[in-house]
This record gives C-alpha cells, structure tokens and sequence, in this order.
C-alpha cells in the first residue's frame, strides 16, 4: 500500500515537473519568436537611421543659414543662355542635385527651393557650375568672362542686377542668367520668352 502511494507521488511530481517544463518551455519558444522579429527590426530601423545620416552629411552645402530640408517650398522659372545657347537642365546629369534647391521631373525651367535662405548660386553649385570674379564656369570647366564685346548679365523680374549668386529666389520669380553680345532688343527678347515660360509645382 506504501508503495503505491509513494508510486502515486512520484507520478504526480513527475507531471508537475513536466507541466512546468512544458509551461517553461512555451515560454522560452515565445521568447525566441518574439526575438527573431523585433531584433532583425531593430537593426533594421538602425540601418536606415545610418544611410540617411550619411545621406544627409553628403549634401552640397553645410551653411548654417539655410534651413533644414522642408522649411520652404517656393518655385521660380529661370534660364541660363551662353552666347545665345540655353543650358538644358532637362538632362538627368542636372536634375535634383541638392535636396535644398534643384530642377526635377525632368523639367528644366523652374527651380524649387525647399530650405529657407538657399541663394541660386547653391543650385549652381549642385549642378558644377559656379559664378566667379565675373565668370560663369559651366559644367565642362569653360568659363565665360566680360570682355570688350561679350558681357555676363543677370535680371530678375525683367529688372539687371549686378550679381545673383547670393539671390534667394522666392515665389513666381524669373531669373534669366545670360552670357553675350546681346543688344537692348535682344535681351528683351530673352525675358519676354523668360516671362512665357511656365513655373511648375
């Protein structure tokens, strides 16, 4: 009789033990579940984190006077002519450039500006192009100086102004950079068309 009790016991500790196991162990396989989604997650969003840091750090300029990416969205049509020549911005070598001011949509007529303070020289300066010393340096490197017959102008809303690097455009503006030996009836010729030219959203 002892001996089945003491049998008896034994069996129900047994169970125990195996239903503790068992409940340990449903546990433990949770767990590891639960691991294998939330850890490739967490490196997941740490990776993204990390590429769009190094994107960030890539951007043409590091001017503490512009504002972050989305802290403007302004739009103005503008041309560059080199001895009677447009620059075609369509092609893709210049398109979106910089996050802070760029041509896009494989339109090359309207810029957007899309940081507060960013100047139209950044927007060159994205494309390797640049204003100097009273040069225009395309992208292939020529530059395209004043000298007795050919003269480097720049207008904003039809009116000359001696620089435009340091110009912010702003909302509906038009900006015609222009390069030659245009005379009075030429250049108009050049911001009437500026003016005809639609500003893209």
């Amino acid at each position: 009789m002892a001996d089945k009790k003491a049998m008896a016991d034994k069996k129900n500790k047994t169970d125990t033990k195996n239903r503790e196991d068992s409940y340990f162990a449903a546990g433990r396989r949770k767990r590891k579940r639960y691991m294998r989604i939330i850890v490739p997650a967490i490196i997941g969003v740490v990776a993204v984190a990390i590429i769009s840091a190094i994107i960030f750090s890539l951007q043409p300029s590091s001017n503490d006077n512009y504002g972050p990416v989305g802290s403007a969205h302004e739009h103005a049509a503008f041309l560059v002519t080199l001895d009677g020549v447009p620059i075609n911005f369509t092609q893709s070598k210049y398109q979106v450039k910089s996050n802070l001011i760029h041509v896009e949509n494989n339109d090359g007529t309207t810029l957007h500006r899309h940081a507060t303070n960013v100047p139209f020289i950044e927007f060159l300066k994205s494309v390797d192009m640049d204003i100097q010393n009273g040069c225009f340096i395309a992208d292939d490197g020529r530059e395209y100086c004043d000298t007795a017959d050919k003269k480097l102008r720049y207008f904003v809303n039809g009116t000359q102004t001696d620089s435009i690097a340091d110009y912010v455009p702003n909302e509906n503006d038009r900006i015609l950079v222009t390069y030659g030996d245009e005379n009075e009836s030429e250049l108009k010729q050049e911001i009437d068309a500026l003016n005809q030219i639609p500003i893209r959203r």
